[in-house]
């Protein structure tokens, strides 16, 4: 587990969204405080015990500089590290396993090679505050919306220009082209699940205001809000739900209910990102290994993510592990891919041909199948 300070409370409860049980969530507390302890992980930087593998050595705000002897080269890909570390004498390795990261893998590139990216189709997010100008996604929201935040609370954070990348960044996202809704609110307060009922509102209102070509089609929610060990007010949630559902968005979230719980995580093999065989359920460093039995695999590990915390300050991070959160937002821009392809098709008509052409190994796990899904989606148009 990675071990980090204790830093401001907007930054300490991201990841545990979407964890399902305790152990989860107690993890995903600590992976999204935002400044590693470097003591913590055994004095690297001055003392002699080696960083271990999966290592939070993110620089906030500062460079964290790791010397020969107090890492090992081979386990840089496991590291959680951003453009503020630095592996001294491995500068250009690090430097290519970061730049690799952007690619999402599963063909992916190769269907945005064929111009398949998202464009024209419209999707949101609800998630946490995020600072609209990073390189990877800036001009890309239509709206930005906020819920319970206050000139007090942080405008920026890791989890949202985070799954913001990973849907629709230039590099690193699966839509790059998308257009994007943006909903911020305190996921950090344990009112959250009211506040993302006003969100969701907030969604189907603008959709009654919105030509069909423009209509928000989907929504990544990277959060689990019926958690009762981290949130309060579980109705107001699930009622607004039904209520997106209804007026025709698909919500997709970390709960294990059929219809919004769709992608769960995995990794691929980092050298053959494009090898589906090679996927594997949960992360590489062994959490999230029951998968449900609708959901379908889909890479969080080895991924890099953009990274702002203060505005004008724009980067980048790497880290093997992910988590549910980084899930959501994947699943969600290759669902617009399809819709780029056939826009007339419903959300539960493109879930069911995601389902049924997931990639199954031997042990009878299931993988969203980027190039099957497509392959699908053209065959409705026959």
């Amino acid at each position: 587990m990675k071990k980090v300070l204790a830093l401001p409370f907007i930054f300490l409860l991201s990841l545990l969204l979407c964890s399902c049980n305790t152990a989860d969530s107690q993890k995903d507390i600590e992976k999204d405080t935002n400044t590693p302890d470097i003591a913590s992980q055994g004095k690297t930087a001055h003392g002699s015990k080696l960083l271990e593998p999966y290592a939070d050595v993110r620089g906030i705000g500062e460079t964290i500089t790791l010397k020969p002897g107090e890492y090992n080269t081979k386990d840089i890909n496991t590291y959680w590290f951003n453009q503020n570390t630095n592996f001294e004498g491995n500068e250009e390795l690090a430097a290519k396993i970061l730049e690799n990261g952007k690619a999402p893998g599963l063909n992916v590139s190769k269907l945005h090679a064929q111009g398949i990216t998202g464009k024209n189709v419209t999707v949101a997010i609800i998630d946490q505050p995020l600072l609209p100008d990073h390189p990877e996604y800036t001009g890309k929201i239509v709206k930005y919306h906020t819920v319970g935040l206050t000139e007090n609370d942080s405008k920026g954070s890791m989890h949202g220009p985070a799954v913001a990348s990973l849907l629709a960044g230039n590099t690193i996202g699966t839509a790059p082209d998308v257009k994007l809704y943006y909903v911020a609110l305190k996921f950090w307060d344990r009112t959250a699940p009211s506040m993302t009922a006003q969100a969701l509102d907030w969604l189907i209102g603008q959709n009654k205001e919105l030509p069909d070509s423009d209509k928000i089609r989907a929504v990544s929610i990277s959060a689990d809000l019926t958690n009762s060990d981290n949130f309060d007010n579980h109705g107001d949630y699930d009622e607004a739900v039904k209520r997106a559902q209804d007026a025709g968005i698909l919500v997709l979230d970390c709960r294990k209910d059929f219809d919004t719980c769709v992608f769960w995580p995995s990794f691929f093999d980092p050298e053959h990102r494009d090898d589906i065989t090679q996927s594997k359920i949960g992360t590489p460093d062994g959490d999230f290994q029951e998968c449900p039995p609708q959901a379908l695999g889909t890479p969080v590990g080895y991924r890099t993510t953009a990274e702002a915390y203060q505005e004008g300050e724009y980067s980048y991070s790497y880290d093997a592990i992910g988590g549910h959160s980084w899930a959501i937002p994947y699943g969600t821009g290759i669902l617009a891919l399809g819709w780029q392809i056939n826009p007339s098709l419903t959300g539960t008509r493109m879930i069911t041909l995601m389902r049924e052409t997931a990639y199954e190994n031997a042990d009878g796990d299931l993988f969203i199948d980027p190039s099957a899904f497509i392959d699908a989606v053209r065959s409705t148009l026959q």
